[in-house]
């Protein structure tokens, strides 16, 4: 009986954790072009604007662009920090594009920006979110050993958007988002066994192919 509930169980575990669905999209507002050899940077907004794009999101966003791409140079996004404090501190960095011609008025920013040869920032907003859970999960322990028991599960929601910054002109050229929704699910008989969507992991991978293709 509890061999037939555990393959039940599983099956069950199975079907839903493949019930995850991934959406993109990609706008295009004005001409643009990518010379070899110019760099790229990405950045997120501060969380005093109410953003709260994960550290660890970021850091791979920037490296899948690093591993996939050859056109243009990636600045990583910490070294971009470092090099242009305290600018692009999250009470001076600029909140949008609108704000580019204030802030590049500054020579020593725009200096940097040549040297480097940066030509756009990818502006970076969104976040992974649970939509709601259910279920629940007990263990203990005795004499004859231990174990838990239950089902637990809860649905996620991953999405992000790049804004696409010309610096040279101050505006937005274009728009790509990434969205994903998954079920993550915990059975348990004995031994829990947790089955995650990794909704984040494959919006940051949905997004990275549409910000490299969209300057492919």
């Amino acid at each position: 009986m509890q061999r037939n509930i555990t393959l039940s169980s599983l099956l069950l575990m199975t079907l839903i954790s493949s019930c995850s669905t991934t959406r993109v999209d990609e706008e295009v507002n004005l001409p643009f072009e990518l010379i070899e050899g110019q760099s790229i940077v990405i950045l997120s907004d501060s969380y005093h604007t109410g953003n709260k794009t994960e550290i660890d999101f970021m850091n791979c966003l920037n490296k899948n662009l690093k591993r996939k791409q050859n056109k243009f140079n990636l600045i990583p996004t910490n070294q971009f920090k470092d090099d242009f404090y305290p600018w692009f501190e999250p009470s001076t960095a600029p909140q949008n594009a609108e704000q580019l011609p204030k802030f590049l008025k500054k020579q020593v920013i725009k200096n940097k920006l040549e040297n480097l040869k940066i030509k756009y920032i990818i502006n970076i907003t969104g976040e992974t979110t649970t939509n709601s859970s259910s279920g629940a999960l007990s263990c203990a322990a005795g004499p004859g050993g231990g174990g838990c028991f239950g089902f637990a599960w809860w649905d996620d929601t991953s999405s992000y958007s790049a804004s696409v910054w010309d610096l040279n002109e101050a505006i937005v050229v274009g728009n790509v988002s990434a969205s994903v929704t998954g079920t993550s699910v915990i059975p348990a008989i004995v031994i829990p066994i947790p089955i995650l969507a990794r909704t984040q992991s494959n919006a940051c991978e949905g997004l990275s192919n549409q910000i490299l293709a969209f300057f492919s």
